[in-house]
């Protein structure tokens, strides 16, 4: 059940691809969205990880939690900044009339949406429904590169609909990260912890290092450092609001359901020691009692022999 609602929480992300064909050319109109969603992507990210996948990720390994924290946001920005060094700014702007650098951006937004489904899927090990949240902020954070992506595809020579195609395609490699992190979950279980804070630290760092920046870089399209930090307090607000709400209506997920699980297991192997031990007691009490007879027909028997 739960790798059905993560392929579609991926298919949800993979089909924001659309979105370029949709708004590319209608400048107002993006422009008026990108105000508004990159803040409220940060606030939904940031709750995200400090209201859930962080507490699940050292709740499971207190000592070491914070290491596959780090190790995430580590990796995230090394290989950031891998695909804007090789992939987002090859030759410039003036070769964005290539085909070439169109196929580069393609393969570098391929190998992105993979970490994304590593982030997806670490956040459906934590729980479905944050999985789904999850699926909704990635979503929101795609929106502008994916506008900026088919635009760079359609300058690079691509008809339309070879650009809705190509950026689809693209798109889809978030199903490979999603699977990969699930599958390795199936036969780690114990060491889920890992994947959960790789998790937690690149939506870090999407929210801190990555989208932060761009809204504090371009500040006048964006109204002003107090709107944007508003509507960043929006998301965070709206996201949290919804975690409570999900935890009490729904419980807090299948993390959770498996510590009582293996809470009912633990009571069953005690029940079945305590058995185990019960009839233990009472095979020896009947071997007491099958001796103590044994002792007496012996005793009887000294006796008639000692008459004769």
């Amino acid at each position: 059940m739960i790798i059905l609602q993560a392929l579609l929480a991926s298919l949800l992300v993979a089909c924001v691809s659309f979105v370029g064909a949709l708004l590319f050319g209608n400048a107002r109109l993006l422009e008026r969205l990108e105000r508004y969603i990159a803040p409220v992507a940060v606030g939904v990210f940031l709750s995200l990880v400090l209201f859930e996948i962080l507490p699940e990720t050292l709740s499971a390994a207190p000592t070491y939690g914070g290491i596959a924290v780090a190790l995430g946001f580590i990796g995230f920005y090394v290989l950031a900044n891998i695909l804007h060094t090789r992939y987002h700014s090859v030759g410039g702007r003036e070769a964005c009339s290539k085909k070439g650098t169109g196929m580069l951006v393609l393969i570098g937004d391929a190998i992105h949406n993979v970490a994304d489904g590593v982030i997806l899927g670490g956040a459906f090990l934590v729980d479905p429904t944050i999985g789904m949240l999850t699926a909704v902020g990635l979503a929101l954070h795609e929106v502008p590169q994916e506008i900026v992506e088919f635009g760079v595809l359609m300058r690079a020579g691509y008809s339309r609909m070879q650009a809705v195609l190509y950026n689809f395609l693209s798109a889809s490699s978030i199903f490979i990260g999603t699977m990969l992190v699930l599958v390795l979950a199936a036969y780690g279980e114990g060491y889920m912890w890992i994947l959960t804070g790789i998790a937690a630290g690149n939506l870090l760092y999407l929210a801190a290092s990555d989208l932060l920046p761009r809204i504090h870089g371009e500040l006048p399209e964006y109204g002003s450092v107090w709107r944007s930090a508003w509507w960043i307090t929006l998301g965070f607000a709206v996201m949290t609001v919804t975690l409570v709400w999900t935890h009490a209506q729904f419980g807090h997920g299948h993390s959770h359901d498996n510590e009582h699980e293996h809470e009912h297991e633990r009571e069953h192997a005690e029940l079945h020691k305590e058995h185990q031990s019960d009839e233990h007691d009472a095979y020896e009490e009947s071997q007491e009692k099958h001796d103590m007879h044994h002792d007496d027909d012996h005793d009887a028997h000294d006796d008639h022999h000692h008459e004769e």
